[in-house]
C-alpha cells in the first residue's frame, strides 16, 4: 500500500482523538498523575503493537485516542500544555511507524524512535564528564532566574509591556539553552550519543537556521517529513507557508486547552504565521552571506519583533505555576529539574535501544 493511503490511519487517529474531546456525553475529571500514567501507557502500547501492519494501525488509533486525554485534565495550565506537548509523542511515534516497513523487535522500535534524526543516530563511546556543558548550564540557570525575577518586577501594563516581553524572550532562549547543555552533560556521563532536542537556538545566524537547525528539533524533522516535503513539490514556498500554517493551528489548539481565551490563543498562532515571512525577507537581503554576527543580530532581532505575540500567551500559561510573587528560586529549580529528568529519561531510553545492537557486534 502506497504511504498516501497509509495516511489514511493517522488522520483517522486525529479524527478519533478530536472526536473524545468533543464528546458532550461523558467528561472525565482526570488528576495530573492518571494523565501523566496515560502517557507512558499510549508511549508503551504503541511501541509494542508496532511489530506489525495491523498493530501499527491500531497503535496510531489508541494513540489518537490518548490524544484527548489533558482536555480533561485538572492541573494548572503549564502542566496541563506539557501533558499535551508529550501526548503527541506516542501518536507521533505511531504514525511514522504505521507509515514504514513492519519492525521487529521492541528495542529496535524503541531505536526507531530515539533515531528520530537521520543525520544523527544513537551510538555509544567513552563516558567523561562535560565541564563545558557544566559552565553553560550555570550560566543559562542564571539568566533563566534574571528573566524571571525581571518579569515578575515589572507591570503587565503600558511601556512596562517590552521589558516583560524582552525578559520573556530571553527565558525562552535561556531555556532552549538549558535544554541543550542538559543534553550535553548527561549523555556525555552515560557515554552515548542522541540526537539533540534543542541546538542552542540563540546562535541561530539565520530565521530560516533557528527553524531547521536549532528549535525543537524533533518537530522540524516531523514537519519536515509529513508536511513540507510531500507539498515542496508544488513549490517551496507553499510548502513554506503550509507547514507554519500547519504548526500556527497547532498551537492555537495548545494555547486554547491550556488557558481557554480565544483571542490570546489566535495571537500565539499569529507568530508561526508571520515566520515564513521573516524567511522571505532574509532571503531576499542574502542573510546567509552576512558575516556571522550581523546573521546572529538579525536573527535575535527579527524573531523579537514578532515575539510579543508568543510570549504574552506564553507568560500567561506559565505564571499561574511560579509560586510566591517575590521569588524565583521556585521555578528556576523546577525548570532545572525537568530539563534534567527529560534529558535522563531520552538518554536511557537510548541506551536501552542500542543495547540489542551492541550485543550483536
Amino acid at each position: 500500500m502506497s504511504k498516501r493511503k497509509q495516511f489514511v490511519w493517522p488522520v483517522a487517529g486525529l479524527v478519533i482523538g478530536t472526536l473524545a474531546a468533543i464528546n458532550p456525553f461523558y467528561v472525565p475529571h482526570i488528576s495530573l498523575l492518571a494523565g501523566m500514567v496515560a502517557w507512558f501507557s499510549a508511549m508503551l502500547l504503541v511501541l509494542m503493537l508496532s511489530s506489525n501492519l495491523i498493530g501499527s494501525r491500531l497503535g496510531v488509533l489508541l494513540a489518537g485516542l490518548f490524544l484527548a486525554i489533558p482536555c480533561f485534565v485538572w492541573a494548572l495550565p503549564l502542566p496541563r500544555v506539557l501533558l499535551m506537548c508529550f501526548m503527541g509523542l506516542p501518536f507521533a511515534t505511531a504514525a511514522a511507524l504505521v507509515l514504514a516497513p513492519p519492525i521487529p523487535g521492541f528495542r529496535s522500535r524503541l531505536a526507531y524512535l530515539c533515531n528520530w534524526s537521520s543525520k544523527s543516530q544513537v551510538k555509544r563511546h567513552a563516558r567523561f564528564f562535560d565541564r563545558k556543558a557544566v559552565l553553560r548550564l550555570l550560566i543559562a540557570t542564571a539568566v533563566f532566574a534574571f528573566a524571571i525575577a525581571a518579569i515578575k518586577a515589572v507591570s503587565p501594563q503600558g511601556w512596562w509591556l517590552i521589558v516583560r516581553w524582552l525578559a520573556g524572550g530571553m527565558m525562552i532562549y535561556a531555556f532552549a539553552e538549558m535544554a541543550t547543555v542538559g543534553h550535553n552533560l548527561v549523555t556525555a556521563a552515560l557515554g552515548i550519543s542522541v540526537p539533540p532536542f534543542f541546538q542552542s537556538p540563540h546562535g541561530s545566524l539565520s530565521v530560516g537556521e533557528f527553524w531547521t537547525r536549532r528549535w525543537n528539533l524533533p518537530a522540524a524533522e516531523l514537519f519536515r517529513k509529513f508536511c513540507f516535503m510531500p507539498v515542496a513539490r508544488h513549490g517551496v514556498w507553499l510548502a513554506l507557508s503550509l507547514t507554519f500554517m500547519v504548526s500556527a493551528v497547532a498551537h492555537v489548539l495548545l494555547a486554547f486547552m491550556a488557558i481557554g481565551k480565544w483571542k490570546l490563543s489566535i495571537i500565539c498562532g499569529a507568530f508561526f504565521l508571520a515566520q515564513p515571512l521573516l524567511i522571505f525577507v532574509e532571503r531576499q537581503m542574502a542573510v546567509r552571506r552576512w558575516p556571522p554576527t550581523a546573521g546572529r543580530i538579525w536573527a535575535v532581532t527579527a524573531l523579537a519583533i514578532t515575539s510579543p505575540l508568543l510570549v504574552e500567551p506564553a507568560l500567561q500559561i506559565i505564571e499561574r505555576s511560579w509560586g510566591a510573587s517575590n521569588s524565583v528560586l521556585l521555578p528556576d529549580v523546577t525548570t532545572l529539574g525537568f530539563v534534567t529528568a527529560f534529558c535522563l529519561f531520552i538518554a536511557l531510553a537510548s541506551l536501552g535501544s542500542c543495547s540489542e545492537g551492541q550485543a550483536r557486534e
